[in-house]
Order: C-alpha cells, then sequence, then structure tokens
C-alpha cells in the first residue's frame, strides 16, 4: 500500500497507480503534496471477462481513502469514475471536483454502474457458488453525489490557500474538461500540473461541446495517448461517413425492407448519431423510418441534454427529440416487442462494443437475416463480438449461443472521440514544459509516440523530457 498522510512532505509526487499507466481504461492519478493529497479521477477497469474485471474493480485501493482530500474528474465515462462509489464506501470524505454538467451526468452514469455491478456479483455468485457481494450499492452512488462541487470553465477556483486549478474546455464530450492544477509549495513556488484526461481534437468535431482549448505552459502535463501507435490516425472524412449512413439506410430499409442496428454508447454518441440521422432525413417529407433510442440509460442522459444544453444547441436538440421518427423505449417488455417487429427501422441501443446491454437481443434476432444490417459508428476491441462481426466470422457466438452470420455490415471510424495521432503530437510539441508523462494508451503506442514527439521536441530545440509511464511509475517535481 502507498503510505499516503497528513504529514507534511517535502515535495510534489505522482505516482500512477490506475490501470491507465498500462493500458485505456481504470484511470486513476495519486498527487501528493506537502498538505493535501489529490486523486486524478477514480475510474473502472472495463476488459471483457466480467469475473476479473469484478475482481479487479472490487480490490482494496492502495492507499487510504479518508487520506485523500480532493477528486478531480475530466468526465463521466465509467473508466474514469466508475469506482468512484467505493471510494466513498472505504471511507473518502473529501470533495469531488467537476464541471457543472459533468456533475449533472454522474448520477445516472454511476447508478447505470451500481445495477451492473450488482447483476454481475449475482451472476459471479451462481458461478462460482459462493457469495459475492456488490462493492457498491445506489446508497453509495447518492453518497458519492453528496461530495460533489461543480465548478465553471476558465476561471482560477481557489480551494485552499495552497491549491487552486482551472478547467479547460475539452470537447471529447459534453461536460468533459482538461484540469490544470496549481500547487504551491512551502517556499512559495506555484507548480502548474496539466492533466488532459481524453482528448478530442479539432477534427470530425462532435455536436454540443465546444472546441477543445490548448495549454501553452505547464511544470509537468500528464497526457492522454489512445491513438499513440504509428498508423492510428482515423482520417476517415465525416461527410463522407454520413453519405455512408444515407445509402445504407435506403438501401437497408427502403429498398430491401430491413432492419439497422447501431451500437452505441449511451452517453454521447448515441445523441450524436441520433442527431446525424435528424440533419440528414428530416427535411424529407417522405421519410417514414422509424428510430428506435432503445436504452434506460440513454433516455437518462438524454433527459440531462435536454436539462443542461443552452442557446443554438438547445434548440437543435430539443427538435431532434420531437422529431415524429423518433422514439425513445425505457420498458425492457415494449423493447422485446420491437425486437420481434419485422418492419423497417433503425434502432440505436447500447452497449457500444456489443457486449452488454439490450444490443446484444437485437444482435440475435438481426444477425443471421441478409436483409439487416449492423452500422458500427466506433473502436472495438478484440475479442468483442463486435469485432469478430468486422473481421468477417461466420458464426457468432453470442451469450453461449451460436448465429449464423449474415447480415451486411458498415464500419464508420470518423465518430471517434479521441484525439487523432497527428493533432496530439502538434499539441504537446507547442507546450512549454519539463516532462510529459503519457497515460491511457498500450506501452507499445506509448513508445512510438514518445519516439515520434522527441523528434518533433528535438526540431524545435525543446529539451523536455517525454516519459511512457507503466504502473508504479513516480514522478516527483
Amino acid at each position: 500500500m502507498i503510505s499516503v498522510s497528513k504529514k507534511k512532505k517535502t515535495k510534489i509526487k505522482i505516482s500512477f497507480i490506475g490501470n491507465n499507466s498500462c493500458d485505456v481504461t481504470g484511470s486513476m492519478i495519486l498527487i501528493e503534496t506537502e498538505y493535501k493529497n489529490i486523486l486524478l479521477e477514480c475510474g473502472m477497469i472495463q476488459g471483457f471477462n466480467s469475473i476479473v474485471d469484478y475482481k479487479e474493480n472490487a480490490k482494496s485501493f492502495p492507499f487510504k481513502p479518508h487520506n485523500i482530500d480532493y477528486v478531480f474528474l475530466g468526465h463521466v465515462h465509467i473508466d474514469h469514475i466508475g469506482r468512484l462509489p467505493k471510494l466513498v464506501r472505504d471511507g473518502f470524505n473529501g470533495k469531488i471536483i467537476a464541471t457543472e454538467i459533468t456533475a449533472k451526468l454522474l448520477k445516472p452514469m454511476l447508478i447505470d454502474s451500481a445495477n451492473i455491478i450488482r447483476k454481475d456479483a449475482e451472476y459471479i455468485s451462481r458461478k462460482r457458488s459462493a457469495i459475492f457481494e456488490p462493492f457498491y450499492n445506489v446508497e453509495d452512488v447518492e453518497d458519492t453525489l453528496n461530495l460533489t462541487c461543480k465548478y465553471d470553465y476558465g476561471i482560477i477556483h481557489e480551494l485552499d490557500e495552497n491549491i487552486s486549478f482551472r478547467f479547460l474546455h475539452n470537447s471529447h464530450l459534453i461536460g468533459a474538461c482538461q484540469i490544470e492544477l496549481f500547487i504551491k509549495t512551502s517556499t512559495g513556488h506555484i507548480e502548474k500540473i496539466l492533466y488532459t484526461s481524453d482528448l478530442k481534437g479539432l477534427q470530425n468535431k462532435n455536436h454540443f461541446v465546444e472546441d477543445t482549448e490548448f495549454c501553452t505552459k505547464a511544470n509537468i502535463v500528464i497526457s492522454e495517448c489512445t491513438y499513440g501507435a504509428i498508423g492510428k490516425n482515423h482520417k476517415e472524412n465525416r461527410i463522407k461517413d454520413l453519405e455512408k449512413i444515407k445509402t445504407v439506410v435506403k438501401q437497408v430499409c427502403i429498398m430491401s425492407n430491413g432492419k439497422i442496428l447501431i451500437p452505441v454508447f449511451s452517453l454521447s454518441r448515441a445523441q450524436e448519431i441520433l442527431t446525424n440521422l435528424y440533419e440528414l432525413f428530416s427535411e424529407d417529407k417522405d421519410f417514414k423510418i422509424p428510430i428506435i433510442m432503445d436504452s434506460p440509460l440513454i433516455w437518462e442522459i438524454t433527459k440531462v441534454y435536454k436539462d443542461v444544453l443552452t442557446g443554438e444547441y438547445k434548440e437543435l436538440f430539443d427538435k431532434v427529440c420531437s422529431w415524429e421518427n423518433v422514439r425513445f423505449i425505457k420498458d425492457y417488455n415494449e423493447s422485446k416487442i420491437n425486437m420481434k417487429d419485422n418492419s423497417p427501422k433503425i434502432v440505436l441501443s447500447s452497449s457500444g462494443f456489443l457486449h452488454k446491454g439490450r444490443s446484444i437481443q437485437y444482435l440475435k434476432e438481426y444477425i443471421s437475416d441478409s436483409k439487416n444490417h449492423v452500422l458500427f459508428v466506433g473502436y472495438s476491441p478484440p475479442n468483442s463480438i463486435a469485432s469478430k462481426i468486422k473481421l468477417g466470422q461466420k458464426n457468432i457466438t453470442i451469450e453461449g449461443e451460436s448465429y449464423k452470420n449474415r447480415c451486411s455490415i458498415t464500419i464508420l471510424n470518423s465518430f471517434s472521440s479521441h484525439i487523432q495521432r497527428d493533432e496530439l503530437l502538434n499539441y504537446l510539441k507547442n507546450i512549454t514544459t519539463d516532462k510529459i508523462c503519457l497515460v491511457h494508451g498500450s506501452m507499445d503506442g506509448k513508445l512510438e509516440f514518445k519516439e515520434s514527439l522527441e523528434e518533433e521536441l528535438l526540431k524545435l530545440n525543446k529539451t523536455t523530457r517525454v516519459v511512457a509511464v507503466n504502473k508504479g511509475t513516480t514522478i516527483g517535481l
């Protein structure tokens, strides 16, 4: 266990203790100052083995939660916030720092997570013939929400006499931010740490988000590196992808009377694709194809969107949601009826990886009919069902049963919510900083990116050190 105490320390220490130090989920970074202890996010590991993931996420933290003073959140994806209620359950009683939108999105995201944890505990208990208790519940979520404090972008907020911060816009999704952390030492010197969390660049910008702001100076930068590997740039054109959607809808739903399944993440991706469908087809009065939004979480998040959006964003989103073609399904019995209905339709359902959720049940109904289509709008991890379909595997095993894979597919890559490799290189090389620490990526990708970034820095005569961190890496300031 890391020895985190309230005793005065001699320097700032940054410890990369989360799984994001060696992979892309499980975000958590510990910062120990002379007076306060800080966590940058508290995320869940999300792989594709429910039992392994459950055991990892249920483990005790490598520090005493009651010794943490502040937790900063970059955004509300579960791999960045999913263990917060466990942190609270285990003794944390400090402040959770978030943007206003992130704070409002915490409730539906964490309640959904608590319900999944409960179901996973029940499944593992049956599988192992032993009792596995959920490592947090809905009551722990409520306690977490009570500790959450909302702050505006662009203003330096003073938490105490030694810790201040500022949020920068980050178009990864609504409410997302980068965090500029200002720490005053006992000598009166201020050290600035930039944490990017997950970034979205300027290419293929989504609706309802502000442009990413770029920091120019910090003592140390902690940056995501999701697309660090050479060849990971997704340069597909959004306009071309929208044309592909239009063509697929006409060919499948109108000409062949087939059905389209679009597996989506409930947060951001669902609302983005729905908005694109509205812009593509709403002015066509002859377009009568139903668009089904089937997920209780999609509906809960959509309600938050309607509550927090303002100005032109709100005006557009209200039009999208009131479009006569759109129907939201919350009740599972209604969902089952819709799955069996054979009329043409477009279904957006979670999860995006075809790992869990109602999208799996739709896939069972649709996959063996060549008239139907699966439209993929994001990355699919290796060995996931989505990945196997993309690779053209002839038989797909879903919940223990084998299904003939006869449906057609389209893969769109312009909807990635992460900054592209070239854009990230350009951002980081232009920051005046002593050190850049790369997280949230594979080690191979981080090492390739480190080499490329060092080459770019050398061209600018900069001596910035680039570190591809691993689990357990510690940096001193």
